[in-house]
């Protein structure tokens, strides 16, 4: 028996999965055009210093828990993928997409974007900063509305790869991954563990102290609460540091490898 890990090409959970699959016999190109070069080609992108850094794409922090999310990429042989560009898309911490085809109609954060992109390095490595996506409810081809736990979206795109490889992470402990008609579309287990991200205590920051509050709070009775004077160091700092790290490596291919799209 063959065993399976990816999900089906066209899942009837998913509408827009039946838009990716081919309607059409395949095309053969000649040896000459470019789908022969030995690697991707990246034409004119251009990283920006902080393009892994989504909580300071806006003019002050976005609203959430801000997350560590990193891992490696690897080929079958656990041989690292240097140089593979990994890009990642959300939604925000109240489970809107900053997408015109959001219909949900739950709030946008001004400051959170929702993308970031990066390199791996020599060792496969990657790293990002973001927010802690926010569940939402789906609809699905047969009319069923059904939660989605907490994800991101993945994109790889690098030597070892035969084309651009579209998977989603997951959050280690989330109690919505049951229910999830997504991760559960693949059919083995084990493969779900592998879109599973796994606590990363190792990594996280907690800090208690961070930068002074400006704003006055009103308290039970309707008074008006003024921040106390602080001369902590955390008060000169521009944002608290504190971040919870998830581990999520990914694998092109081979006995281990992580279901893709």
């Amino acid at each position: 028996m063959i065993e399976s890990f990816d999900p089906p090409l066209a899942d009837s959970n998913s509408i827009v999965s039946t838009l990716r699959v081919p309607l059409a016999a395949p095309v053969h190109l000649d040896k000459e055009w470019f789908h022969h070069l030995p690697g991707p080609a990246f034409g004119q992108l251009k990283l920006g210093a902080f393009d892994h850094d989504l909580t300071v794409q806006g003019v002050s922090e976005p609203i959430g828990t801000r997350v560590i999310v990193h891992g490696t990429v690897t080929d079958s042989g656990g041989i690292p993928v240097k140089n593979a560009l990994v890009e990642i898309w959300q939604a925000n911490a109240a489970g809107g997409y900053r997408d015109s085809m959001d219909v949900s109609g739950f709030p946008l954060d001004a400051n959170f974007h929702g993308a970031g992109r990066c390199l791996t390095d020599s060792r496969g490595a990657y790293r990002f900063v973001t927010i802690r996506p926010g569940p939402y409810p789906a609809m699905f081809k047969d009319g069923a509305r059904a939660w989605r736990a907490s994800h991101i979206h993945f994109s790889v795109l690098g030597a070892g790869c035969a084309g651009r490889l579209v998977t989603q992470m997951y959050f280690e402990g989330d109690p919505l991954i049951r229910m999830d008609r997504m991760i559960n579309a693949v059919p083995d287990r084990r493969g779900q563990e592998r879109l599973i991200a796994l606590l990363d205590e190792e990594n996280s920051v907690a800090e208690s102290f961070g930068p002074r509050r400006t704003l006055a709070t009103v308290d039970g009775s309707g008074a008006v609460v003024h921040p106390p004077e602080r001369t902590d160091p955390g008060a000169l700092l521009s944002r608290n540091p504190s971040a919870l790290a998830y581990r999520f490596d990914i694998v092109l291919r081979g006995s281990a490898a992580t279901p893709f799209e």
